[in-house]
């Protein structure tokens, strides 16, 4: 029996879930309608209207066949350009989102549940660090590993990737880097972009790129990328892989730290691939990898231990295997 709608609504995308008693999946649906297509700089009351109308429209089936069911969001939906501004935890945080914490937001068929962001505070010579929705996924992490006291370090490759310390199950402090976003721009547009003719998968150019010498700064080896082209030494079309392995080794050889907790790596499958490759090439391991249900896993925890459906006994549990 159905339970819970909820979604995971960020940046570019929408994912919605129906989870019933136990947390499972019962359907879902997915659609390119996250903040940047949903709204463009409108004024707060026609950036509700608009997003309450794309919730009525991915979850009309749902919402006609389930009246009164709870809705859950996370994600840039709460952030000041979503549908409704939520707030943010400042870690280190346990993460033990209770009834309080939600901003709620009326609608035709009830109210959504925002679940709050997660920040870092600024301090004298650091500018602070925010997240939202990824703190979800932490939650679902630790849930599906079914170890709430764990030691970890949570790398969540993405458009904007987090890098996530916890300790004893509690988020000591995360940074979040710009990888995928440089990316896309540079894949989009000036001068890499025009040399990057027809592309094609390339592990061994993205392989390539992850051992390449980037010790004179990464924009001179994303220059030296052009120049392998002009050169015969690349193809064109090996260029974005290319780049891609510049760009993730730049960001794990400055955020890895010397000697890390296990690695647990959650996002999109062929991303975290990546990361493990480059990881590997470092000589460190991920100990487990999640994909999208960490999201829906998390959005079910917070539900039920903030009491916004009952607790209720859950089913088995899918299980990675053991952190040591």
């Amino acid at each position: 029996m159905a339970r819970l709608i909820a979604l995971d609504w960020g940046t570019t995308a929408l994912r919605a879930w129906l989870l019933d008693g136990d947390g499972r999946v019962l359907d879902a649906h997915a659609r390119d309608s996250g903040l940047l297509t949903v709204t463009s700089g409108a004024p707060s009351a026609d950036r509700a209207r608009d997003y309450e109308k794309v919730f009525a429209e991915v979850c009309a089936d749902w919402l006609r066949a389930h009246p009164g069911l709870p809705v859950i969001a996370c994600g840039m939906v709460g952030s000041a350009q979503g549908w409704q501004e939520a707030g943010y935890l400042t870690v280190p945080t346990d993460m033990a989102f209770d009834a309080a914490a939600f901003t709620r937001v009326p609608h035709d068929h009830g109210v959504l549940h925002l679940v709050p962001g997660l920040r870092v505070a600024p301090g004298e010579q650091t500018a602070g660090d925010v997240m939202r929705g990824e703190e979800t996924q932490l939650v679902g992490v630790l849930d599906l590993l079914d170890d709430p006291a764990a030691d970890l370090l949570v790398v969540l490759p993405g458009t904007h990737t987090k890098w996530v310390r916890i300790v004893a199950g509690q988020v000591e402090s995360f940074t979040t880097a710009m990888t995928g976003e440089l990316y896309g721009l540079l894949m989009e547009h000036g001068i890499l972009a025009r040399t990057a003719h027809c592309p094609v998968r390339d592990d061994a150019a993205f392989t390539r790129g992850l051992d390449a010498d980037t010790t004179r700064g990464i924009s001179t080896a994303l220059f030296g990328a052009r120049a392998l082209v002009l050169d015969g030494a690349l193809d064109p079309g090996a260029l974005p892989d290319y780049v891609s392995g510049l760009l993730i080794a730049d960001e794990i050889d400055h955020l890895l730290p010397a000697d890390p907790a296990p690695i647990v790596l959650c996002g999109k499958p062929d991303l975290c691939r990546r990361y493990a490759t480059a990881l590997d090439r470092r000589g460190v391991h991920p100990a487990a990898t999640f994909t999208e249900e960490a999201a829906a896993r998390g959005l079910w925890h917070i539900a039920v231990t903030s009491g916004l459906v009952p607790d209720m006994p859950q089913a088995a549990r899918p299980r990675t295997k053991e952190i040591s």
